[in-house]
């Protein structure tokens, strides 16, 4: 993938008008020109189930943790952004871009369409459609998203809840805070 540190970014370009409503905090979580790194703190808690397990670890997603560090980077490139996001020496990415007028995510061969939307200033993320390669998932095959970003003491939030598809059984919950990777970060009591 070739960077695209000129273009607009992407999530304001797509959600236009609704960007200006966002608290200043998810703005600017959002304001990817360049690389943007963003650091913090999150609680992660992972379903029990076989199904949720391995789903889970199909997506690489971070194992429970009452209080871990947190760091994602967002690159502009071909487009759309790559999101890297590291829970302790846990990674995994993605791929975000505008497709066909909706907002995408890609996680490897799967596809997810996101209803992305703004309301009381904060950023939702709920999948609509989805697909493997280019065989569209039919609904009963899709995971639930749960996701919203929202600003709360001048930082910038995230809790997101992933469930899975047939069960509706928890995959996955990472819920914490993210600020500029040049503020130094200080575990506190009230960590998510």
């Amino acid at each position: 993938m070739t960077p695209d540190s000129g273009a607009a970014p992407v999530f304001a370009a797509f959600l236009g008008a609704e960007f200006d409503a966002l608290a200043y905090a998810v703005r600017a979580g959002h304001d990817v020109r360049g690389p943007l790194a963003m650091k913090g703190r999150a609680r992660v808690t992972r379903g029990t189930s076989l199904w949720s397990r391995g789903l889970a670890g199909l997506f690489r997603f971070p194992p429970a943790a009452d209080d871990v560090a947190v760091a994602v980077t967002m690159t502009p490139q071909n487009g759309g952004e790559f999101w890297e996001r590291r829970f302790g020496a846990r990674r995994f990415t993605s791929f975000l871009k505008v497709q066909d007028g909706a907002m995408t995510e890609t996680f490897g061969p799967f596809t997810f369409t996101l209803g992305l939307h703004v309301a009381d200033g904060m950023l939702f993320y709920p999948v609509k459609a989805g697909r493997l390669g280019p065989v569209p998932l039919p609904k009963f095959l899709m995971p639930q998203s749960i996701a919203r970003e929202f600003e709360a003491d001048d930082r910038f939030h995230f809790d997101v809840q992933l469930l899975a598809p047939l069960t509706g059984a928890l995959m996955v919950h990472y819920q914490g805070w993210l600020e500029p990777e040049d503020v130094p970060i200080v575990a506190d009591a009230d960590a998510p």
